[in-house]
């Protein structure tokens, strides 16, 4: 009875989770959930397999589980510039297919009939596929500084749920803990699946929308008075622009991040001047193969001055502003100029207009 309520929890967890990502990538065309998307079909088809008894099917679907899975992280981790995406072209889809390689090789010499020795057939496959989930967990949690808490509880629980898969074939024949074996890997899936829709529907990872309304700036820098700035709002009223702001009365369509030293939802720290960039660059790369120039928005330099000097901040804005026309995009500062003194003031439209 715990055996069949377990595997019927797992199966619906699975099947809620490939619906759900198959979702996301018909609406928002993400890369990553489409992989992702295929992952928990695999996984969805062990359970039938496992049902049947059919150790060869169970061995495939977990392997495809666990090569959606990787990829599909790896893809994340690329779009990030965690890793290369060089890298990936061979090396990569090279690793990713090492849990399926393993379960065709098991099952070749089952049929040929080699070996029928369950660990050959069905532990060792299942054993190299759990630990590619380990690893997925462990590449997913190094994406925290991109998606935060949502990275760490998707990372963990996967890691945590491929460790347990590790244990299937030591203790898959113990008679015993097969039902709890089967409830911790329900309470695991349910627990992967919820976190996983909570990464992909995350505004982090749903990326932008091309502007409903054409809005046309020219590339470049745009220097702005703060009284100016309220035009500007309702004109980007209906565009997907990425703002580092103080303010945060901003349109809901605009992806927002509050600029301060507090620690809460969306927010970063003034002195974190690599996050805005490499946030900025892949918000500018993202909207570019969407057709459209991206528009970022900072609404505050002169607080940004104060945390972290006149000749930092210049020298961030420069590589801003290189980054922003070589993606044709356009970038706008909010800037109080009787904040600045003289100097300052000729120094940053000099390099930035």
């Amino acid at each position: 009875m715990v055996l069949l309520l377990g595997q019927s929890l797992s199966l619906s967890a699975k099947i809620v989770g490939a619906l759900f990502l198959a979702y996301t990538y018909w609406k928002h065309k993400r890369e990553p959930a489409l992989y992702w998307f295929l992952s928990w079909v695999a996984a969805a088809s062990s359970i039938f397999a496992d049902i049947s008894r059919n150790i060869y099917i169970l061995s495939l679907s977990g392997a495809f589980w666990a090569t959606f899975l990787f990829y599909g992280t790896l893809i994340l981790l690329e779009e990030n510039e965690i890793v290369s995406g060089k890298i990936r072209g061979w090396c990569w889809k090279t690793l990713s297919a090492i849990p399926v390689a393993t379960s065709l090789y098991g099952i070749l010499i089952g049929v040929i009939g080699y070996s029928s020795d369950w660990f050959a057939l069905l532990g060792l496959p299942y054993a190299v596929s759990a630990l590619f989930i380990v690893v997925s967990g462990l590449m997913i949690l190094s994406a925290r500084e991109f998606y935060n808490n949502k990275a760490l509880y998707l990372g963990g629980i996967l890691f945590v749920y491929g460790l347990h898969q590790l244990d299937f074939p030591i203790l898959r024949l113990v008679e015993w803990f097969a039902p709890i074996g089967f409830a911790l890997g329900s309470i695991f899936t349910v627990l992967s699946a919820y976190f996983m829709i909570k990464f992909v529907f995350a505004e982090e990872f749903i990326r932008v929308e091309k502007p409903s309304v054409e809005i046309y700036f020219k590339p470049g820098v745009m220097i702005i008075k703060p009284l100016e700035y309220t035009t500007i709002k309702e004109k980007l009223e209906k565009v997907s622009a990425l703002a580092f702001v103080r303010d945060l009365k901003a349109p809901k369509t605009w992806n927002t991040f509050f600029v301060s030293t507090t620690e809460v939802r969306n927010s970063v720290s003034p002195t974190n001047l690599a996050f805005i960039i490499d946030t900025s660059v892949r918000y500018l790369k993202e909207a570019k193969n969407k057709g459209f120039g991206g528009v970022i928005i900072i609404d505050c330099p002169e607080y940004l001055k104060a945390y972290n000097g006149f000749e930092s901040l210049a020298k961030f804005f420069a590589s801003l502003k290189d980054f922003t026309i070589s993606y044709e995009g356009t970038l706008i500062l909010v800037i109080e100029e009787k904040a600045w003194d003289e100097r300052e003031l000729q120094i940053l439209k000099r390099i930035l207009v």
